[in-house]
C-alpha cells in the first residue's frame, strides 16, 4: 500500500474523528452544568434536554459509523464490522456492477468514440524527440527480445510458414508475370548483355584456351604422327575464339540482331505458356512440390533466419545502427502520412476501436473474475481500514449532524412536553 498517499487522507480523518468528539463531549459537558443549574431557572431544562438528545444522537451515529468498519469498543455485537464481515461479497457484487454498467459494449464504444487514438499518437510522433526516444526503445529491447525467443521453434515456424505459402503460390503464373514484367521494361537484354560479356571473358581466359586446344588436339590425333597436332589446335582455337568473340560483339551492338529477337519471343512466348497453358503450370507444381518434399529443403530457410536474428542483435547493439537508421526513418514516415491522411487516420481509429471492443468482449469474464479473486483475496481488516481512509472524512458528518440534530429535536420535544403539561 502506498503509506505515502494515504497520510493525508489519514490526517483530514483524524481531525474530522476529533471534531465530532468534541462536540460529543461539549453535549456531555452542557448536560451536565444544565442539569447542576436547572433548579434555578427553567430555561436551564430545556438547555439540558436539548445536550441529553445531542449525546444520545452523537452516541447512536458514532455507532453507526464504526459498526460499518469495526466491532465498537472490541465488542463482538451482531451485524457490526459490516464490511469485513461481507468483504467477499462485495467484491462479487463490485465485480457485477462493473461488468454490468462499465464495461459494456455500448458505453465503452461511446467512450472511444470520443477518443481520437491515431491522432494522440500523430501528434506525439511529429515532436522528434518522442521518436528518437521511442526509437531507442525499440533497438535496447530488440537484443534482449532476441535473446529471450527460443529460436528453435521459431526456425521451424519460418519453416513451416515458407512451405505453406510456397505451397498457395502459383508458381508458373507469379513466374509469368516476373517475366513479363522484365521484358516490358527490357531487363532481359540487359541480362543478355551481361550473358555475353561472360562468354567473351570466358572465351578470352588462357585456361579455357589451352583446354580447347587440347581437345581439338585430340580430335586431331592423326596428325601427332608429323608433329603438326598442336600446331593445327591452337591455330583452330585462335578462330574459334576469334569468330565467337566476333559473334558475341555483333549480338551486343546491334539491338536489332536476329539472336536478341529470338530472345525477345522466347521470353514472352515462355511467359505466356507459364500464365495460361495447363501443361506447364502442372509441371511447375510438380516441379514445386518434388522440392518441397525433399527432406532437408528448410535448411537455407532456417539458416538466413538465424543469420537474420544474428544480423538484427548485432546491429542493434552498435552506436551506429542501421536499425535505429530504419526505425527512426519509418516512425518520422508513419507520423507524416497520420498527418496527411485524415481517411487513413479515421479507418485506423475504427480498427483500434473495435480492436479494443472485441478484446474486452471476450476478456469481461476474466476482468470480472480478477476484481472477485482480488477482493477475496485482500485482507479484511486492511480493506476495511483503505475504505474508512477513503470515505471515512464524510462519514465523520453523520456524527456531528446526529448530535446537532439531536441537540435541536430533544429542545423541540423538552418544549412540546412543557406546553401540553401547562
Amino acid at each position: 500500500m502506498n503509506t505515502d498517499s494515504q497520510a493525508p487522507a489519514a490526517w483530514s480523518l483524524a481531525r474530522m474523528k476529533a471534531v465530532a468528539l468534541a462536540l460529543l463531549l461539549a453535549a456531555a459537558g452542557t448536560y451536565v452544568l444544565a442539569t447542576l443549574m436547572e433548579h434555578r431557572h427553567p430555561a436551564w431544562g430545556y438547555v439540558a434536554a436539548a445536550a441529553e438528545a445531542a449525546m444520545v444522537g452523537a452516541l447512536a451515529d458514532w455507532f453507526a459509523v464504526v459498526a460499518l468498519f469495526r466491532h465498537p469498543l472490541g465488542l463482538p455485537i451482531p451485524h457490526t464490522a459490516i464490511i469485513a464481515a461481507n468483504k467477499d461479497r462485495l467484491g462479487t457484487r463490485l465485480a457485477m456492477f462493473l461488468d454490468q454498467h462499465f464495461l459494456t459494449g455500448d458505453r465503452v464504444d461511446a467512450a472511444l468514440s470520443r477518443w481520437d487514438t491515431v491522432g494522440d499518437l500523430t501528434r506525439w510522433l511529429d515532436l522528434p524527440e518522442h521518436r528518437r526516444k521511442l526509437t531507442a526503445w525499440v533497438c535496447d529491447a530488440v537484443p534482449d527480445l532476441l535473446a529471450a525467443i527460443n529460436q528453435a521453434p521459431m526456425r521451424q515456424w519460418v519453416s513451416s510458414l515458407a512451405r505453406r505459402l510456397l505451397r498457395e503460390v502459383d508458381v508458373a503464373t507469379l513466374g509469368g508475370q516476373a517475366l513479363l514484367a522484365l521484358t516490358e521494361h527490357r531487363h532481359h537484354q540487359r541480362w543478355l548483355d551481361g550473358l555475353l560479356g561472360e562468354l567473351a571473358a570466358w572465351a578470352a581466359r588462357d585456361s579455357v584456351q589451352e583446354r580447347l586446344t587440347d581437345a581439338m588436339a585430340r580430335e586431331l590425333s592423326k596428325l601427332k604422327y608429323v608433329g603438326l597436332d598442336q600446331v593445327a589446335a591452337r591455330l583452330a582455337t585462335r578462330k574459334l575464339v576469334s569468330a565467337l568473340t566476333r559473334m558475341l560483339q555483333e549480338v551486343a551492338e546491334d539491338p536489332q540482331h536476329e539472336w536478341r529477337l529470338r530472345f525477345d519471343a522466347w521470353m514472352a512466348q515462355t511467359a505466356e505458356r507459364l500464365q495460361h497453358d495447363p501443361e506447364w503450370q502442372a509441371q511447375a507444381r510438380t516441379w514445386r512440390d518434388a522440392w518441397l518434399a525433399q527432406p532437408r529443403w528448410e535448411e537455407p530457410v532456417q539458416a538466413w533466419w538465424h543469420e537474420l536474428m544474428q544480423r538484427l542483435r548485432d546491429d542493434a547493439r552498435q552506436p551506429d545502427s542501421r536499425l535505429q537508421v530504419h526505425v527512426e526513418t519509418v516512425l518520422a514516415g508513419l507520423g507524416r502520412q497520420l498527418t496527411q491522411d485524415e481517411a487513413l487516420r479515421d479507418g485506423l481509429n475504427r480498427q483500434v476501436r473495435q480492436a479494443i471492443l472485441t478484446v474486452l468482449d471476450r476478456s469481461r469474464p476474466a476482468i470480472v473474475d480478477f476484481v472477485a479473486e482480488r477482493v477475496r483475496a485482500w485482507d479484511a481488516q486492511e480493506m476495511s481500514d483503505v475504505l474508512e481512509a477513503g470515505i471515512g472524512r464524510d462519514l465523520q458528518f453523520i456524527r456531528i449532524n446526529g448530535t446537532l440534530v439531536g441537540g435541536l429535536v430533544g429542545l423541540l420535544l423538552h418544549a412540546a412536553t412543557q406546553a401540553w403539561l401547562r
